[in-house]
This record gives structure tokens, sequence and C-alpha cells, in this order.
């Protein structure tokens, strides 16, 4: 291999090696016409509980309020995982392969004064070592509601060639 070379990306885009550590994302969220509903930045801190991986999120939102969210990632091999969280009905469930990784799950969705349980499907795509983009539909009852769209940059931390992280 050459100095230049790309290093190679691991055999799995796993979740929770992407994740471990902090991470700093920004976003849009547009609804079914195109028109931005909210912009925001999401501080997330990811870490391993016995056999669980938690994730707790922070996100800001320009209107000036802000939410905080944990779920809980449990993996089940071959790429394979399932997660929850406060506002998740049921189950997520998840998959990922070499570039991407794909979760569908319902979701209770806070609007003004009420909630709306919403169907969130989420394909979140490595772009590099330290940089991944989600998008991710929102429907309900098989209308399509909106689009949601998130840019992650992992903070003081890099994948190995063999997949392990170096966390600053």
């Amino acid at each position: 291999m050459t100095q230049d070379a790309p290093a190679e990306m691991p055999e799995r885009f796993d979740i929770t090696q992407f994740l471990a550590g902090r991470t700093t994302a920004w976003g849009i969220v547009e609804d079914r016409f195109g028109a931005i509903r909210a912009r925001f930045t999401v501080s997330m801190h990811g870490y391993w509980e016995g056999q669980s991986f938690i994730l707790d999120e922070t996100f800001v939102y320009d209107a000036g309020y802000s939410e905080t969210r944990r779920w809980r990632v449990e993996p089940h091999g071959g790429g394979r995982f399932s997660a929850t969280c406060d506002d998740c009905v049921g189950q997520a469930a998840g998959e990922s392969n070499k570039d991407t990784i794909s979760m569908a799950y319902r979701f209770r969705l806070k609007l003004s004064s009420r909630q709306l349980v919403v169907r969130f499907n989420d394909r979140i795509y490595r772009m590099g070592d330290d940089t991944a983009i989600n998008r991710a539909t929102i429907t309900k009852w098989g209308v399509r509601l909106g689009e949601l769209s998130i840019f992650f940059k992992r903070e003081g931390a890099a994948l190995h060639n063999d997949g392990t992280l170096n966390a600053a």
C-alpha cells in the first residue's frame, strides 16, 4: 500500500464502533414538500454498559428548545441489532453491511402540544472513518410526511484498519 492509498474500511459498518466516544452531528427536518421545518445540532456520547451499547443524545434546535434521548442498542450478531429509547414504540430493528446501516422503527414524534406515532426508515451511509450521513423517511399510514438528514462527525477518534477504536 502506498502512502497515499486510502485505509481499508472495516468489513461491516458497525453502529457501536462508529458511535463509540463523542460524536457531533447537525441536520434538518424537511416536510413532504421540501420546506425546512427544523435545523438542529446533536451532541452524542456512545459507550458500553454491560452487553448493551448506550447512546446519549442532546438535540439543540434552531427554534431555541432542546431534547435528550438515550438509545440502548443490543447487538445480535451478523450485523443485526435492536434498539430502544423512551420515544420508540416497541423496538427498532437494524442491520448493517459494508457501507450502510438501516434501521426501521415506530416513534412518538412531538408536534407542538401533541404526539404523533410515525414510522422512521433510517439509512446511515459511511463516508469515511469519522463521517457519515443519515437519511430518514418519516411516514404515517404509508404516507410520506417528511425527510430527516443528519451529518455525523466523530470527535477525536479513528478506526484502525482492523476495526478497533483508537479513542483520543
